[in-house]
């Protein structure tokens, strides 16, 4: 039995160690276990949070992205209808343009046709005045040959004259 002899101060000291891993186990390990555990759910709390704000983000991402595309083909849009809407008034005051220089350029043929018949009729005019004075002419003289070839050479020269002045 000799083997079996154990000192009294080795069983109070396992038995003393045993107490203090039960006490540390209940008033220590417990409590920091517990903080653990309210720790690891903060963590897991804020992990889930920000998850929860990452799929946020995406959708506000996304119908920012979606607003954006509208935008676009709505400025696409009225780019456009301002574009046709310009190429319409464009064409428009070209049209008005041809047609303002259509009429004027009718009323310069008027005119110039009307200058022309003031000038013909002016021109008559002389003519038949060069006529009354060279029949007047040849009425007062006598006719020969040779005055009735003096006096067309002077009609033909004086009309020719007249004509040059012009």
């Amino acid at each position: 039995m000799e083997l079996l002899n154990i000192n009294a101060n080795v069983i109070y000291n396992i038995i003393n160690l045993l107490i203090l891993v039960v006490a540390f186990r209940i008033l220590l390990f417990n409590k920091v276990d517990k903080i653990f555990e309210a720790r690891k759910k903060d963590v897991d709390n804020q992990i889930k949070d920000a998850s929860d704000d990452r799929i946020k983000a995406a959708d506000l991402k996304r119908e920012y992205e979606d607003k954006l595309a509208k935008q676009e083909a709505e400025k696409d849009k009225v780019m456009s209808e301002a574009r046709e809407k310009g190429y319409a008034q464009y064409n428009e005051i070209i049209t008005n343009a041809h047609k303002e220089a259509d009429t004027i350029v009718e009323e310069a043929r008027i005119h110039a046709k009307a200058d022309a018949e003031r000038e013909r009729a002016k021109y008559l005019a002389e003519l038949s005045d060069v006529v009354i004075d060279a029949a007047a002419k040849i009425a007062a003289n006598s006719h020969t040959a040779e005055s009735d070839s003096s006096l067309y050479d002077a009609f033909i020269d004086n009309a020719f004259d007249k004509g040059n002045d012009k």
